[in-house]
């Protein structure tokens, strides 16, 4: 079992004291909750980027279809010489030899889709769903899969074709600068879509990237479900913590504080303790310079004691921080936060919900340091006193 705030002593309830709830187990049901929320909306990210994959690649099919159809007219940008019967005969020539191979490719596509009708649409389902085993099944997917991309390509190549000679048919009857501009022109269009095909090629690859660090961050998720999952178990009896909220010191020096603040949080389940410890993977020394809770994302944080609001920053690994000022230069900072509710300057009492609780490379937890000067002191011996009673 983790750490538990070793100052929590079993005490029976003390009159006139306000007293909050914090269950452990339900703590964690909570964070495994989150998770899987956040799960779920990285997965429908995924389906929308794959949609939006599938769309571009599509665009990038057409796109690469109309260069291959501009490098074949510019390649070929030498005005046609010799007289206009012998380019009529040529032009000619070229057309009943290509009609032939489009006349071909429209028969068998025409073939392909009277055959579709015939059969009906269901036909391709059940030859999938006939399938003796899975193997079986996915061989014939894929199968259906490159037939109904060979379709496309035939398509395709018919309207290449088709437009290649309309194309050829035009410059016939152009004259020599009417020509030039024409070539000037693709020279143009080809510069214009192969911007569009960089441009294209980038969304492709930033979807898949963003989909990587997706499939990351719900590997990480599971991860941490799991070891959640596990801390439940290892809980042998059903406790809640009762932590004592009642604000008791109004107009008090913050050196007379000591053992007197109500917690920021409502959690006693410490991930990393204050002072000095030794990482187990590295087995390097570390130091705290405050403590870290686990708590489910989303909790309210609260003001330890009355002050300003002297700074609210970004720090790497700690994210958004709060930093609030009291009186004989101590300061308290709360970090990992979310849903800011301060403002720098800001008179904040004791007690004031500041912000909602976020998450970190430790998973949703919170990070509270108390500094007098430039020296850090351990949070425990400040913070009040609880009680531990059964929750059954």
């Amino acid at each position: 079992m983790k750490n538990i705030f070793f100052y929590i002593i079993y005490l029976a309830l003390v009159v006139n004291f306000v007293y909050a709830d914090y269950d452990r187990k339900d703590d964690l049901q909570k964070q495994i909750e989150v998770y899987n929320y956040e799960i779920g909306y990285l997965n429908d990210l995924i389906k929308k980027n794959f949609n939006e994959i599938n769309l571009q690649n599509q665009k990038l099919r057409e796109i690469n279809d109309n260069i291959i159809l501009l490098s074949s007219l510019i390649s070929n940008s030498n005005f046609p010489k010799g007289d206009f019967k012998e380019k009529l005969i040529t032009t000619e020539a070229d057309y009943i030899k290509y009609k032939g191979k489009i006349d071909k490719l429209k028969s068998d596509f025409r073939k392909k889709i009277l055959w579709l009708y015939k059969n009906g649409t269901d036909y391709e389902l059940e030859i999938l769903f006939s399938s003796k085993s899975f193997n079986d099944f996915y061989t014939r997917l894929e199968y259906m899969n490159k037939i109904s991309q060979i379709r496309k390509n035939d398509f395709f190549r018919i309207n290449q074709e088709q437009s290649l000679i309309e194309e050829k048919q035009k410059i016939l009857k152009m004259s020599k600068d009417e020509f030039d501009k024409y070539i000037n022109e693709k020279k143009d269009d080809y510069r214009q879509i192969t911007d569009e095909k960089n441009k294209i090629e980038n969304i492709i690859r930033q979807r898949k990237d963003e989909n990587e660090n997706y499939i990351r961050q719900i590997g990480k998720m599971e991860y941490l479900i799991t070891k959640r999952q596990n801390d439940m178990k290892m809980i042998s009896e059903d406790f809640i913590y009762k932590t004592d909220s009642n604000i008791t010191y109004k107009n008090i020096s913050f050196d007379g504080l000591k053992g007197l603040l109500i917690l920021p949080v409502q959690s006693l389940d410490i991930i990393s303790d204050y002072g000095k410890s030794v990482d187990p993977s590295t087995r390097s020394v570390i130091y705290n310079n405050g403590v870290d809770v686990s708590i489910a994302k989303g909790s309210f944080v609260k003001n330890v004691a009355d002050g300003y609001v002297e700074d609210i920053i970004y720090i790497p690994l700690y994210g958004t921080t709060v930093i609030i000022n009291h009186n004989n230069n101590y300061r308290t900072i709360y970090s990992i936060l979310k849903e800011i509710n301060v403002s720098i300057n800001e008179k904040v009492p004791a007690g004031k919900i500041i912000a909602k609780t976020g998450e970190n490379l430790n998973g949703q937890s919170f990070h509270f340091e108390l500094w007098r000067d430039t020296t850090p002191l351990d949070p425990k011996q400040w913070m009040k006193k609880g009680a531990l009673v059964s929750a059954k």
